[in-house]
């Protein structure tokens, strides 16, 4: 039964060593999809600002074009105020010009403001694509990083299982049955060692004659907390391992 022991104490190490590869296996498919969401978040970020870029340029080219429109009509109306020559004339030309001052004096305000505008979108758009070229180059690189990770995680995965098999060759069946059913229902850990009264694992105390019994080493047991099976750590037949 020692034996038995032992071997599962050895089976556990190589068990843990792979169900924390696989863990961290088992997240770069999530970090992946999250650097895809991060790429299309900044890229539909900058295609609103873009958009809305493209609008303010729009509204200046117009605001610009009107203002001209109404300074060539002033310039117009100043001239036919020189050549005036009736009355009649002369007030039509000078109300003329006056509501060309006018309407300049509102479309250059207006031009300011789309200016100011346009000037600020046209920075954010400048800094977004700043930023998404930063954050592209970076996912790319992580992307990278991770691939090679992956391939190294599943080469060591591999290792391991190809260790497993030839290390379950000496364990009795139904107890290695026992032994997995329990390990994935225990974040991989399915033996824990038993030292000074308590789990190593759940750190909850054994009952005292249940720790007698797992003295004696003659039969398999289970922690009465955790529901791992256990074995007496500070026996000499386990201080190798």
């Amino acid at each position: 039964m020692i034996e038995q022991l032992r071997l599962l104490v050895k089976l556990q190490t190589v068990d843990k060593t792979a169900y924390e590869l696989e863990q961290e296996l088992g997240r770069i498919p999530a970090r992946l999809a999250e650097l895809d969401q991060i790429e299309q978040s900044l890229h539909s970020e900058q295609n609103i600002v873009q958009a809305e870029l493209d609008q303010a340029a729009k509204i200046r080219k117009e605001l610009e074009r009107r203002a001209e429109e109404l300074r060539a009509r002033q310039r117009k109306a100043e001239s036919r105020l020189m050549g005036a020559k009736a009355q009649k004339e002369y007030q039509a030309a000078t109300a003329e010009i006056d509501e060309a001052k006018d309407s300049i004096k509102e479309t250059d305000d207006l031009l300011i403001e789309a200016m100011e505008r346009h000037e600020a979108l046209a920075a954010k758009a400048g800094a977004l694509g700043e930023k998404l070229a930063a954050a592209v180059a970076g996912a790319e690189e992580e992307r990278a990083n991770l691939a090679q990770r992956k391939a190294h995680l599943e080469g060591q995965i591999q290792q391991l299982q190809g260790q497993r098999k030839t290390m379950t060759c000496g364990i009795d069946a139904q107890l290695l049955s026992e032994y997995d059913f329990i390990r994935p229902r225990r974040q991989g850990v399915a033996v824990a060692p038993v030292s000074g009264g308590s789990c190593g694992v759940c750190h909850m105390n054994m009952p005292p004659q249940q720790y007698n019994e797992l003295q004696r080493m003659d039969k398999i047991m289970r922690c009465s907390s955790c529901q791992r099976l256990v074995y007496w750590a500070d026996s000499d037949q386990f201080n190798d391992l």
